[in-house]
C-alpha cells in the first residue's frame, strides 16, 4: 500500500501566510514588501490562487528526443569572418566540439565554397550577420545550396541585417528581428511586436503571405541579469506572438514560433571580469528554462587576448554543461506551474498587449519618436 507522507500536514491558506508575515513585520504594512523591477510588479509571496486559468502550453517535445533530448536548443558559436579559410576551420572545430549552429559575422558576401567546405549544413544551423549586401548574400547562399544538391527544406538558420526585410527561397531559413534595449520589460516586448507588425504589414497583401512571414521570423531577446524576469520574458513572448497571429486571423503552432537569446558583449565595467562567465551561464539558464530555441553566447575574447580560442571554447561549452551536467534538456518546461512565474508571465502578457494597443492606436511604431515610445512606459 502506498504511504502518502504529506497527508498529515494541512495545506496552509494564503491568509495564513499573510497573517504570519504581518505578525513578523510588527506593525509595518505588508504592502512595503511589494516590489517593482523594470515595469514588472510583484508581491512578497504567491500561492496556487495566483495561477492564471487556464495555464498556457508553451513547449512541445522535440521530435528527435532520443537523439537530442526532450528539450533541444541550438548552441550557436559566433565566428567573425576575416578569412573564409580560417573561419571554416573554426566552424568545423566548433561543430565537432559541441556547437550545433554557427553564426558567421560578415562584412561582405563570402566565397561559400571556402567558408562552408566540409560543413554538413543539413545537420546543423548556419546563420549570417551582415550589415550590407544582405540580398546578394542570400542569393549566393541559395545558389550554393542548389549547386551542392542539398534539400532546401534541410537548410536551417537565419539572416541578421539592418537592410530591408525579405524572405529567402529556403523555406526554413528565417529573418532575424531583435528587440531594442529598454529598461521597461513590457515596453521592450511591445516594441518588438510593433516592429513585427510594421514589417509584416509592409511586406504582405494576403493572409497567406502573413502566415508565411510569421513562420519565417526568428525573434531575438537580449538576455539581461534579472533571473526570474528573463524566464518570464521568454514565456510571455511566445504567448504574445501567438496572440498577435490570432489578431491576424490564424493560429500559429508552437514550433513555428522561434526565439533566439543573445548574451551581451562583455564590455561593461566590472571588478572581476570572470564574473562574465557566471553571468553568461545564468543568462543561458534563464533563456533555456524560459523556452528559447537558440542560445547565442558572445565569445570572451577580451578575457583571453592571447588565446582567443579559449574564449570561444568557454562560450560554446556553456550550453554543453547545461545539457550534460544540469540536464536542462531532460525537462520540457521546468517553470510550468510555478505560482510566481506563471503569475508574472500573465502580468507581462497583459501589460505588454495593452502597451502594444497604445502603439497601434497612434499609427504604429513607424509614426512614433523615441520620446513618444518612452512616454508609454510612464
Amino acid at each position: 500500500m502506498e504511504q502518502r507522507l504529506f497527508d498529515d500536514f494541512k495545506k496552509p491558506a494564503s491568509t495564513a501566510w499573510q497573517n504570519q508575515i504581518i505578525k513578523e513585520l510588527k506593525g509595518k504594512p505588508i504592502e512595503e514588501l511589494n516590489w517593482e523591477i523594470a515595469g514588472a510588479e510583484g508581491k512578497p509571496f504567491y500561492t496556487q490562487e495566483d495561477l492564471p486559468s487556464p495555464l498556457p502550453q508553451l513547449q512541445i517535445p522535440n521530435h528527435q528526443s532520443e537523439a537530442f533530448g526532450i528539450r533541444n536548443w541550438v548552441n550557436y558559436q559566433v565566428i567573425e569572418v576575416s578569412s573564409e579559410k580560417e573561419a571554416n576551420e573554426k566552424a568545423l572545430l566548433a561543430l565537432n566540439s559541441g556547437a550545433t549552429g554557427i553564426l558567421f559575422q560578415l562584412k561582405t558576401v563570402p566565397n561559400f565554397d571556402l567558408l562552408l567546405k566540409d560543413i554538413l549544413i543539413h545537420y546543423c544551423h548556419v546563420s549570417f550577420k551582415i550589415e550590407q549586401e544582405a540580398q546578394s548574400l542570400v542569393s549566393a547562399y541559395e545558389a550554393y545550396v542548389k549547386a551542392k544538391g542539398i534539400d532546401e527544406k534541410e537548410v536551417r538558420g537565419f539572416l541578421r541585417s539592418h537592410e530591408e526585410s525579405f524572405l529567402s527561397k529556403l523555406p526554413n531559413f528565417r529573418f532575424f528581428i531583435s528587440e531594442e534595449k529598454n529598461d521597461n520589460v513590457n515596453l521592450g516586448l511591445a516594441v518588438l511586436l510593433a516592429k513585427t507588425i510594421d514589417l509584416v504589414d509592409a511586406s504582405t497583401t494576403t493572409i497567406e503571405e502573413v502566415q508565411a512571414w510569421f513562420k519565417r521570423i526568428q525573434f531575438n531577446l537580449n538576455v539581461g541579469e534579472s533571473y526570474f524576469l528573463e524566464i518570464t520574458r521568454h514565456r510571455a513572448l511566445r504567448i504574445l506572438v501567438g496572440q498577435l497571429a490570432n489578431s491576424y486571423g490564424f493560429e500559429l503552432a508552437l514550433n513555428d514560433i522561434q526565439i533566439a537569446s543573445s548574451s551581451g558583449q562583455w564590455n561593461e565595467p566590472t571588478k572581476d571580469e570572470y564574473n562574465y562567465l557566471l553571468r553568461a551561464t545564468t543568462e543561458a539558464m534563464t533563456a533555456i528554462i524560459g523556452g528559447t530555441n537558440a542560445v547565442i553566447i558572445q565569445p570572451f575574447h577580451h578575457l583571453f587576448p592571447k588565446n582567443p580560442a579559449q574564449g570561444e571554447r568557454i562560450a560554446r561549452n556553456i550550453s554543453t554543461i547545461l545539457k550534460d551536467e544540469s540536464y536542462l534538456d531532460k525537462t520540457l518546461d521546468p517553470s510550468a506551474g510555478s505560482y510566481y512565474i506563471e503569475s508574472l508571465t500573465a502580468q507581462l502578457v497583459e501589460k505588454t498587449w495593452a502597451t502594444l494597443q497604445q502603439i497601434e492606436a497612434k499609427g504604429g511604431l513607424k509614426n512614433l519618436s523615441e520620446n513618444d515610445i518612452n512616454a508609454l512606459a510612464l
